[in-house]
């Protein structure tokens, strides 16, 4: 079988293999120079998605080579006199994931390379976004993922919508599509917005993200056009599962966007809402009997709203506020709502909560099935090592806080305990910068089998000797998320990679 794959010969089974690659980048590009065979299996995969993968501009110079010779003229007006040679592939038509954003930074940069700084205006960027979008259209590609980005600086020529018109099989397949408003150009980004608003029936993801508009404060009433395609998109779905409506700032009512959502109610199984006013519209999301997930960032005021009109189950929670902090009061109550379906709770906030003990023992009472554990500043107390030493399901346990103002000596003594109950269950387990001190009690009276550990640094060879113990002595652990080494001879560190992966903590995290 090894050498039919290797000789092509099952090209089903290859694509299978390579599609698993997908964020392996240079695996990927090992796989190209394989054979001819790989190399034509590899390359439409390596070019699904370039504008995330390539950190250079350069990479635009395959696409401007597949421009037409009156193209290639707007090119010239532009500063761009060079010669593009002809590609092997018509790298435009792989192209499944397209963020406008991304589009306007690389082509930006991609300028430079070939002229000054005085040519890189506003004017030679609209024009080549513009040459490269249409060559995207018409080349036959088919879209899985969009992202449309909208600022001043970014507009679109009514050949773009013509060609849209001509090529409906663009965005007909789109699963994943977002709309990320900047400084708002009203008239083209209702223009294209509906222009996807017509062909898309099939997505499973879409999110409404409102920018910063840099500093222009936008009237809701100007973006009712969007909006109102935004209801159309959501109405004309087949199966919509997840909604995100982020950083909506100016958004004090949502003009049927929440309401919109009973259309989706056998469908929808994730929301995540930030910065924003509930109000009883939001009960219709107690009609969606297949939604999961709620995520929400919000004040305390509002979430005390949410919480008297959510009357539904959900199985994740995770809770952003961002007030001084969080009352505790209202999330005691979802709690309560959630009960035994809730396995994923997260908590966030940047001052603490009020009544904590109220939080805990709402957990504890309510919610004995966690299995996915995330706080962040909530006090090292024995209510906590209790409540932890009491879940039976936990495997993903992450605490984030700063230094606790405790004693030294009784945070020993909490820091043994709480080592000790750490449930058996518990497998990947991230730490940060919390506890930096005192990582060597904490593996030295661990007996749980961790799979993955994320820590702040490995600073001395106390910690490196409780590393190595606790591999030998568990034989679980395979792998040791890092933000940093100070003071780690390259030898011990040799040494203590024969017993277990070291890592970067983004690559797990």
């Amino acid at each position: 079988m090894a050498s039919k794959i290797l000789k092509g010969d099952m090209p089903e089974l290859m694509e299978d293999i390579l599609n698993n690659l997908n964020d392996e980048i240079y695996s990927l590009y090992s796989c190209a120079l394989v054979n001819r065979y790989w190399c034509k299996m590899s390359i439409p995969i390596l070019w699904q998605d370039p504008f995330s993968f390539k950190p250079r501009p350069s990479f635009i110079s395959n696409y401007i080579s597949s421009l037409g010779e009156n193209d290639k003229i707007i090119l010239k007006r532009c500063g761009i006199n060079e010669e593009f040679p002809k590609t092997l592939f018509d790298y435009e038509r792989f192209l499944k994931v397209l963020n406008l954003g991304k589009l306007k930074c690389k082509v930006y940069d991609w300028i430079e390379l070939f002229n000054s700084k005085s040519h890189n205006d506003d004017t030679s960027r609209y024009h080549i976004i513009n040459l490269l979008f249409k060559l995207f259209i018409e080349s036959g590609a088919i879209l899985h993922t969009f992202s449309l980005y909208f600022s001043e600086s970014l507009g679109f020529k009514p050949e773009i919508f013509y060609s849209l018109r001509q090529n409906e099989q663009f965005f007909s397949q789109i699963q994943h599509l977002s709309l990320d408003i900047g400084d708002l150009n009203i008239e083209s980004a209702t223009t294209l917005f509906n222009a996807v608003a017509k062909n898309v029936t099939k997505l499973r993801t879409l999110e409404f993200n409102e920018g910063d508009y840099n500093g222009h404060v936008i009237q809701v009433n100007d973006m009712l056009p969007l909006i109102h395609s935004f209801i159309y998109i959501i109405k004309s779905q087949e199966q919509l599962r997840i909604i995100r409506l982020v950083g909506l700032r100016y958004f004090t009512k949502f003009h049927g966007i929440i309401s919109a959502l009973e259309s989706q109610k056998s469908s929808l199984q994730e929301v995540t809402i930030d910065n924003c006013n509930f109000s009883a519209e939001f009960e219709v999301l107690n009609n969606c009997k297949n939604l999961e997930t709620f995520r929400i960032m919000s004040w305390n005021w509002a979430l005390s709203k949410l919480s008297k009109i959510l009357d539904y189950k959900i199985s994740t929670l995770e809770l952003e506020l961002i007030d001084h902090s969080i009352d505790a009061q209202p999330i005691a109550l979802i709690l309560k709502k959630s009960g035994i379906l809730l396995q994923r709770l997260r908590l966030v906030s940047s001052n603490g909560i009020k009544d904590e003990p109220l939080i805990l023992e709402a957990i504890k009472s309510f919610c004995p099935n966690i299995i996915h554990f995330n706080i962040v500043n909530l006090k090292f107390s024995t209510r906590l090592i209790e409540l932890i030493g009491n879940f039976q399901k936990l495997q993903i346990l992450s605490i984030c806080r700063d230094a606790d103002d405790i004693p030294d000596e009784e945070m020993k003594i909490r820091v043994k305990q709480f080592s000790e109950i750490l449930p058996l269950t518990l497998q990947y387990f991230c730490l940060g910068y919390w506890l930096r001190n005192h990582i060597d009690i904490l593996l030295n009276h661990c007996n749980t089998p961790l799979k993955k550990l994320l820590i702040y640094e490995i600073c001395d060879e106390k910690i490196f000797k409780a590393l190595v113990e606790f591999c030998i002595r568990i034989k679980t652990l395979n792998c040791v998320g890092v933000n940093r080494y100070l003071d780690l001879d390259d030898n011990i560190k040799k040494e203590l990679e024969s017993y277990v992966a070291l890592v970067p903590v983004y690559k797990i995290a």
